[in-house]
């Protein structure tokens, strides 16, 4: 082993600076250690960074789209330009509309909640749970699990060709397994999804956090994954892709918010509004550094604002 294959080595198994790497925990002999979390496919914990970055913003949360006031319309900005990070982060396509959720699970059921009337879905068997049980009120074939990556496309291809009737569909695949860490052949999955007439979801929670994730090279319809995973606060998700399906829909959420507006007061309708966002308030954005109170928002318009950051200062 060369000189330079031992610093790669000694770099890669540096332990990662992640909040709780310190922690102590009981033994059932007796006596406490340093806890070892085995298990980052189940969850991952922030990164100390990410959390730091959290805990400087958290004095100037203010509610996202919801208000006039400086704070509302900084932290506005910040939930904005994250979600342009995130775009870029997946090598969105111009026209996509990405969407903040829960987790994996939120952003599938948010998914499955659009479907067309009619449409059927395809599943391997294999998949993970946030990806296997969300489309109880769809149509759904259960394929059989593949012993290589040519026999998945195979397998995917005679069952799309052989639905009945053959209207919309859609194909859910994982790009990662979390039991065995297989990488599957989404790219070769999705042209044959397309050239079958069906659209596809990808399932990235195990690949995103491992692998660059590009939804325009791998060609996928949408893409779901959870920050929980990817050593992100727990509790964010994302939904990215097409926006034809998901505003063609009824809200997935009635509530508060800009992404309802009520068209009556007590009888339960409503449309979109035109925006990206879920209703009620949204979880304090995800920042790279820590705000500077001296500086104001341009007074551009009544509902948004122009900030300046500067990296958070040492604590």
């Amino acid at each position: 082993m060369s000189v330079s294959t031992v610093a790669a080595a000694q770099t890669i198994c540096a332990p990662l600076p992640v909040l709780g790497r310190d922690v102590t925990v009981p033994l059932v002999t007796g006596g406490e250690v340093t806890y070892a979390a085995l298990d980052y496919a189940a969850s991952a914990p922030a990164l100390q960074r990410v959390w730091d970055d959290v805990a400087a913003y958290a004095p100037y949360y203010g509610s996202v789209h919801r208000g006039a006031g400086y704070l509302s319309q900084l932290s506005t900005d910040l939930f904005e330009n994250a979600r342009k990070t995130v775009e870029e982060f997946l090598d969105c396509r111009p026209d996509d509309q990405l969407i903040f959720t829960r987790s994996t699970t939120d952003s599938l059921n948010l998914l499955a909640a659009v479907l067309p009337a009619d449409c059927q879905v395809f599943v391997f068997e294999t998949e993970h749970h946030a990806s296997l049980l969300p489309w109880k009120d769809a149509r759904v074939t259960y394929l059989n699990a593949p012993r290589t990556p040519a026999q998945a496309v195979a397998t995917l291809e005679q069952a799309l060709a052989a639905r009945d009737p053959y209207g919309p569909a859609l194909v859910c695949v994982t790009g990662a397994s979390n039991v065995t860490g297989e990488l599957w052949p989404v790219r070769e999955l999705a042209a044959a999804a397309h050239a079958h007439g069906a659209r596809i979801v990808l399932d990235a929670a195990q690949l995103a956090p491992h692998h660059p994730v590009s939804v325009q090279d791998l060609d996928v319809d949408w893409i779901a994954f959870s920050g929980h995973k990817l050593y992100a606060p727990f509790g964010s998700g994302v939904l990215a892709g097409r926006a034809d399906w998901l505003q063609a829909a009824d809200p997935y959420l009635a509530g508060g918010g800009p992404a309802a507006r009520s068209r009556g007061a007590r009888t339960g309708e409503w449309t979109w509004s035109g925006t990206t966002v879920p209703p009620g308030t949204r979880r304090a954005p995800r920042t790279s550094s820590a705000p500077t109170p001296s500086r104001r928002p341009a007074r551009r318009s009544p509902r948004r604002a122009s900030t300046r950051w500067s990296p958070a200062s040492s604590s």
